[in-house]
Formats: structure tokens, C-alpha cells, sequence
């Protein structure tokens, strides 16, 4: 039989696909895996999947607004000429297994829930020629195309059975300091809402059984985490996707995490730092101080929602004491935190968002974004929507509006005014994330002979205060407009959002720029330090080598990080019989990294799978990262991940939208078409009184399609109803930039800003920079809405230094 090749997601190393591709190599298979960051790259994925030939190819789809470009990709196999056979896995399509097998999609079957065993056994079947319907834990078509479910299939209930995932690359660097992603367990037992890692599990515990929360034994974790640092070492950063690495009980976390620091003392394993995620009410000052001393340097804390009355609604119980004693407690124990506020859910009030701007303010030093808690399919918060006829869009994004019209009003506001400076990247939301987390690692990993980190450190802690306070700031503007304008008022919100958006940019340009510095000099001292903990290299004995050889066999496959843009691949081949790598071991887990949690409330059954889990072994929880996600013209949905896209590289912004129902279909760049002139209230955009040079309003010359799928109207009852889905190409011209103006449908009016030189109008500018700090500007107005978009002059050259780029050692 051919090979498998895997596709999904590698902007972290997807520990999914690792896992799967270990079961698959175990059971005497070659496995192919190909990354897929960005639609962009979907015709070479296609390509490279078509010239390995595979048998079966398996698609990793763990969140929902990237379905439907994996779909597309589907269905661009099938339109090539494929004819094996092509599965998913993952969160969405285990949910949404219904709507992902529509013969349209070009998918056979959904391996649903944990897929280690079931992707075996599908793959075996399939080359015996036996029926798929004789498989557990599949959906497939069955008679008259209509979709249907396999019978069940049990969780895993020792995850130590499980194989290590394969690493079919080279790890990223931070700091010149291997990140490694790892998992010590799996499920949660809170109750959010809006989660879908808990409507996984529970789906998967009802339709064939076993416990939705458990663990690996120390041991288990130690000997892996003892193999990738002689890999790798002698050094390293070892991130914890679990849901939760902290346990309901502090004293349980302690114990644990000791027992994990002692076994890999016991196995020669050097300097090791820590990070993960935690629920707030898990921390305590005690603990978080005893922490910081085995080595953990970051927590992602499940803050979600500062208002009792919106943590109450997100499923988040009371938790006003919990979230300021652990953002309290990790800031005095000297553990960096981040934290997302999913500020706008379906009951927020205006109030609510005060309450937690007011929360932004009282915790400055630790760096936070904002976003809307989006209904992901199966969730309790979509199906709680769908039974009360909220909802719009479909299983591919869906979409909903808050009963408070001034409320949707200042979540529509901040869509566009915050869009770039939240979810890009590289914008300045991401960025200072990285900060703090930066300075650890020069605290942790290197030495300071000069005395020159402290000065360093004071000036993250500043810089990142400033960059709380001013968001608090520009936040509370928002809500003072949305308080003061009539929800209707379309144009006075438009011209608005529009002068805020450009005063959000400009902040972006002073801020970025002091970034750029603080990274430089972090970098220089990277760069000129010796390593504070150069501890010599351990061999490796007795059963650590043969595990040394499996974690290797996908470590030596590495091919840097080309792998990350998609543009290459890794061919894993089976493990020899006789190698004594994991024969024994069956398989289990889903095709891509599963999202975040949070969630306070503990069902009986879920406590009583903690209680028998403690028992039964020294681990915690688990799972793995939460997603980018978001919500169509707004804010990404659920909690940034812990490397907050700053300090991980990746080629393409966070994706802030959801899909709209028809976000299936291929969609292709259309021949330029007329457009009528702007709207007539075009001028309203901008203050009458400012200078005649500064006004800009010309009809549309030009006009492209994003290639990105729409999403449906909103309704138009509030402002900011459909704004345009507006990008930016740059071209350089010499000592000037070629700036055009894309996916803007219909007639509109467009308002430049810039430093420097700007010649031209709507949708294209000439733009002559003095100085590499310089940014463009501009507010795109159509009738529906606003978008506020920004160039820097440093981007068209190189991108701005990530952690991953940082030199170091």
C-alpha cells in the first residue's frame, strides 16, 4: 500500500500530527507530512501530496474558521485527478462530522475524537479491502450519500500506552534556546461555554466511553522530555499544550511538578524551563513561587472575562477573587503571564467592558488582548444560540448579535479601529506579548557578568505597561463612542470608528518602533552571553536509547524552517520490526493540536474523572493550544496562544474572521469590473475643517476579489454592518512604494495618512519614506462599514525580529 500523507497546521510543530504519524509508522507505514499554514500554499501542498502518491491522505482540521480552506483543498485534490482515499480529524469535523462529509467536500470519512488507533485501523482495512463500516469511531457516507456514525469507540485510558509524537522537523529557537511542544495529558473538567475542547470530550465519552480527563505518569513525560533534551540540548523550552498543566488542587500540582523536576535530575536532563496554562483559580502565591523554582517561566492564565456577569454567562462561575490573587501571585513569583479577555459575548453591556478595561488598568504589567467568544459548532454557546434563533452563517462561521445593540455597536467599532493592532501578527498586540516572556529567557538561560539585564528588565516592564494603558485608553474611547452614538447612526459611526482606527494606526507606529529597540538590544545580549547553564551532555542508557532512536528517526527527517511555510515536506518511513521502538504501544489522538479551555464549573461526572484520574497516577491535565480563531470582520474568539504569534514565526496574519456560509467554495481572483462613483456622504468620512490636501475621495479605479471566502451581511439595523474586507500590496519603486489598495467591492472613499511623502488617491498611493520607522496609513469607508489599515516602511525590507529570529547562544 502507499503511504499516508498528513496535512495540517505547523506554525508550532503539530504535536497531532506527530502523534498520528507515530501510530502510523509503528503499525509498518511511510507517512508524508505536509504543512498547510496559509490557503495561499494550497496548490504546492496539492502538488506535493499528488508526487508522493499516497494511499490515503489525511487532513488535520482542528479549528473552525480554517475549514474551509482545508475543504477547498479537498476538493483541489479531487479536481487533480486524486482517487484515494481522504479523511479528516480533528475538533470541527468530529463536531460538524454531518456537514464535513457533504459529498461536495471530496472527503470518504472523519476519523472522529482520539484517531491514533482509529487512523490504524482505517488504513488497515482499506488495504485489506474489508468494509470501513466494521471500523469504531468513524463517519462515513452510507447508503443514498447520507452521513452516519461507525460504533463507538473508548478514550484511551492510559496515556502512556500512547506512542512519542514523531518531530519531523527541526524545533523553533527562542532566544537561541530550543521550544519544544509536548503533552502531558488530555481533557478538562471545566464547563465554558464556549469551548470546544470540553464539547469534544464529552461527545467522545458519549458515543463510545472512558474518561475525558487524563494523564501520562511522570515517568512517561520524563523520559520523553529527557530524549528531545539530549536531541536538542543542553537547553531547553518545554511547552505544555495541555489544557491546564495545573491541577483543581495546588498542593496535587506541586507534588507533580516536583516529581517531573526530580525525574529529570535522575535522568541527566540539565537546564529546562516550563511553560503552560492554567485556570485562575488553580494558582496560588505559595505555589506560583514554588514554580518559578522547578523552572517554569511562562503561564497562559485563563482570565477570559473580568465582569461577574460576563464570566457568568461564558460558563466561568464567580471568579473576581481567583483571577487577581493569580495574576498577583505569578507577577511577585516572577512567572511572565498573558491573558485573553473575551470581552464581547451575547449578554455584554457596556458596563461589562468597563469592568474589564478597569481590570486591563489594575493589572498593566502583564500583557493582554481582547476578542469576542465566538459560538464554535457542537459548543454549548452555538447550540444555546441556535435553539433562540441567534444565529447567522453556518457550521463553516458562525456568527451572532449581541442583545445590547450599543454593545454589537462598540464590538463592530473595535473590529476595525483594533483589527491590525490585535490580530496581525506582527501587529503591536502580539508583539508585546513577547516581551516579558523574552526577558525570562535572558534571566533563566543567561548570564549577566555586567549587570546589564536589569536595566533591560525595567524597560520591558515599562513598555509594556505603556502598551496596557494606552489599549485601556483607546478601548475606553471606544466605549465612550459607542455609548454616545445612536446604534443606527451609520454614518456618524463610520466616520468615528474611521478617526479612531488612524489614531490606533498612528499609536502603532511610536509603538513599534520602541519595540523594535527593546528586541534589538535583547537580541545583542543574547548574542553576547555565554549560556548561564552549559551543563554537559548525558549519555543516553538503557531504555532511553531505544527512545533516544524513535524521537530521533523524526527529528533526523527535519528540514528546518522551510517546513513551516509549506514549501517542503518530511517522509517518515515505518519503524523496522526489530527496532524495539513502541510495538507494544497501541495509539490514540486527533490530527491537529487541540484549542484552549477555560471554563469554572465542574460537572459531577467530569469531577469524579479528576478524583479517579488523581488517583490513579502523579499528572496533570490536558490537551494542547488555543486557536487564532475569531469572528468575521472582528476580533480572533478565543485565547491568543501562549506564543502569542510573536515569539513563534509564522508567514501569515491570525485570521480574524469566520467564514460565512458559502466559505466552502473555491474562490479565484475575478477579472477587475466598473464601479459606480463613491456614495454621495462619502465626505461625511472626515471632518470638513481639515486641511483640502488631507481629504481624499476619488472614484475606485481598480478593483480585485479576495480570494478569501465572505461572509453574510450582518444586520444593518446597527452600523458597521458589512465593512470592507480591504488589504494592502506594496511594490517598491526606487525609494518609493507602490501601494494599491485590494479586496474592496462596490464604490467607497478611502482617507491616506502617512509619514513622509504620499502622492495620490483611492485605491492607489505612491508612497516616499524618510525613515524605515515611517508607517502609511489608511480608513477604508464603503456603505456597510470601515477598515483601518497600516504599512510600515520596515516591513516591505524585512519582518521585525520574532523570538524565534532573536540570536542567540
Amino acid at each position: 500500500m502507499g503511504p499516508v500523507a498528513l496535512v495540517g497546521a505547523d506554525f508550532e510543530e503539530n504535536l497531532g500530527l506527530g502523534m498520528i504519524a507515530a501510530a502510523l509508522t509503528a503499525a509498518g507505514h511511510r507517512v508524508t507530512v505536509a504543512p498547510f499554514n496559509n490557503p495561499s500554499e494550497a496548490p504546492e501542498v496539492c502538488r506535493r501530496v499528488l508526487a508522493a502518491g499516497p494511499a490515503v491522505v489525511g487532513l488535520g482540521v482542528q479549528f473552525q474558521h480554517r475549514a474551509h480552506e482545508f475543504l477547498a483543498l479537498s476538493r483541489r485534490l479531487r479536481a487533480a485527478g486524486y482517487q484515494g482515499h481522504v479523511t479528516a480529524g480533528g475538533q470541527w469535523p468530529t463536531l460538524a462530522w454531518r456537514e464535513a462529509l457533504d459529498a461536495r467536500n471530496g472527503l470518504d470519512s472523519v476519523v472522529l475524537h482520539e484517531g491514533e488507533r482509529t487512523v490504524v485501523e482505517l488504513v488497515a482495512a482499506l488495504a485489506e479491502g474489508r468494509s470501513l463500516a466494521q471500523v469504531p469511531g468513524l463517519a462515513l457516507r452510507g447508503t443514498g450519500g447520507v452521513p452516519s456514525r461507525t460504533a463507538g469507540r473508548a478514550l484511551e485510558p492510559d496515556l502512556d500506552r500512547l506512542p512519542f509524537p514523531l518531530r519531523y522537523r527541526a524545533p523553533t529557537r527562542h532566544l537561541g534556546v530550543p521550544f519544544l511542544p509536548v503533552m502531558g495529558g488530555r481533557g478538562c473538567w471545566g464547563a465554558c461555554t464556549y469551548c470546544s475542547i470540553t464539547s469534544f470530550y464529552r461527545d467522545a465519552r458519549a458515543y463510545g466511553g472512558g474518561r475525558t480527563v487524563r494523564w501520562r505518569s511522570v515517568e512517561n513525560v520524563a523520559d520523553e522530555l529527557a530524549v528531545l533534551w539530549r536531541a536538542h540540548g543542553p537547553q531547553a523550552i518545554f511547552c505544555f499544550h495541555d489544557d491546564n498543566l495545573l491541577l483543581p488542587r495546588p498542593a496535587d500540582s506541586l507534588a507533580r511538578l516536583r516529581a517531573l523536576r526530580a525525574a529529570l535530575d535522575a535522568r541527566g536532563v540539565g537546564a529546562a524551563a516550563f511553560i503552560g496554562k492554567c485556570r485562575p483559580e488553580t494558582v496560588t502565591p505559595a505555589l506560583a513561587r514554588a514554580l518559578r523554582a522547578l523552572g517554569v517561566l511562562r503561564l497562559y492564565v485563563g482570565v477570559e472575562n473580568a465582569s461577574e456577569h460576563g464570566a457568568g454567562d461564558l460558563g466561568r462561575a464567580t471568579q473576581w477573587p481567583a483571577i487577581h490573587t493569580a495574576l498577583e501571585a505569578c507577577r511577585e513569583a516572577g512567572i511572565f503571564v498573558c491573558y485573553n479577555l473575551l470581552l464581547f459575548e451575547p449578554h455584554s453591556t457596556l458596563e461589562d467592558v468597563r469592568e474589564n478595561v478597569a481590570f486591563i488598568r489594575a493589572h498593566a504589567g502583564h500583557p493582554v488582548n481582547f476578542c469576542r467568544a465566538e459560538p464554535y459548532h457542537g459548543t454549548p454557546l452555538h447550540l444555546d444560540l441556535a435553539e433562540r434563533q441567534r444565529l447567522s452563517g453556518s457550521h463553516l462561521g458562525w456568527d451572532y448579535r449581541m442583545e445590547d445593540p450599543r454593545a454589537e455597536l462598540l464590538f463592530r467599532v473595535c473590529a476595525a479601529a483594533f483589527r491590525q493592532r490585535n490580530f496581525d501578527p506582527e501587529g503591536v498586540g502580539n508583539r508585546y506579548m513577547g516581551l516579558g516572556y523574552s526577558m525570562k529567557l535572558l534571566e533563566f538561560f543567561h548570564d549577566d557578568p555586567l549587570g546589564r539585564r536589569e536595566a533591560l528588565s525595567r524597560r520591558v516592564l515599562a513598555r509594556t505597561r505603556a502598551i496596557a494603558l494606552e489599549t485601556a485608553g483607546l478601548l475606553e474611547e471606544a466605549v465612550a463612542l459607542a455609548a454616545r452614538l445612536d446604534p443606527s447612526d451609520h454614518d456618524g459611526a463610520a466616520r468615528e470608528t474611521a478617526l479612531l482606527g488612524l489614531r490606533v494606526a498612528a499609536a502603532d507606529r511610536a509603538q513599534h518602533a520602541a519595540l523594535d529597540a527593546l528586541y534589538a538590544d535583547m537580541s545583542a545580549f543574547a548574542a553576547s552571553r555565554r549560556s548561564a547553564a552549559l551543563a554537559a551532555r548525558v549519555p543516553a542508557v538503557g531504555r532511553a536509547v531505544g527512545l533516544a532512536r524513535q524521537v530521533a528517526l523524526g527529528a533526523s527527517l527535519a528540514a528546518g524552517g522551510a517546513l513551516l511555510t509549506g514549501c517542503s515536506g518530511a517522509t517518515i518511513d515505518p519503524v523496522p520490526q526489530d527496532s524495539g521502538l513502541m510495538d507494544t504501544r497501541p495509539d490514540l489522538t486527533v490530527a491537529d493540536p487541540l484549542p484552549p479551555d477555560a471554563g469554572l464549573d465542574v460537572s459531577a461526572r467530569d469531577a469524579a474523572d479528576v478524583r479517579d484520574a488523581a488517583d490513579r497516577a502523579e499528572v496533570p491535565i490536558p490537551v494542547d493550544p488555543p486557536p487564532p480563531d475569531a469572528g468575521r470582520d472582528v476580533l480572533v474568539s478565543d485565547p491568543l496562544p501562549p506564543d502569542a504569534g510573536r515569539d513563534v514565526m509564522t508567514d501569515r496574519p491570525v485570521v480574524v474572521d469566520p467564514p460565512p456560509p458559502d466559505a466552502g467554495r473555491d474562490a479565484g481572483i475575478d477579472r477587475p469590473v466598473p464601479v459606480d462613483p463613491p456614495p454621495p456622504d462619502a465626505a461625511l468620512l472626515w471632518d470638513p475643517s481639515e486641511p483640502e490636501g488631507v481629504r481624499r475621495a476619488l472614484p475606485l479605479l481598480d478593483q480585485w476579489r479576495e480570494t478569501a471566502p465572505r461572509r453574510a451581511r450582518r444586520s444593518d439595523a446597527v452600523a458597521l454592518y458589512a465593512p470592507p474586507e480591504a488589504t494592502l500590496a506594496a511594490r517598491r519603486d526606487g525609494d518609493a512604494v507602490e501601494v494599491a489598495l485590494r479586496g474592496v467591492l462596490g464604490p467607497f472613499s478611502a482617507r491616506w495618512e502617512a509619514d513622509g511623502a504620499v502622492e495620490g488617491e483611492g485605491a492607489r498611493v505612491r508612497w516616499t519614506p524618510a525613515d524605515p520607522d515611517d508607517q502609511l496609513r489608511v480608513a477604508v469607508r464603503v456603505q456597510g462599514g470601515v477598515a483601518v489599515l497600516a504599512l510600515r516602511a520596515a516591513d516591505l525590507e524585512r519582518r521585525q525580529p520574532s523570538v524565534a529570529e532573536l540570536a542567540g547562544g
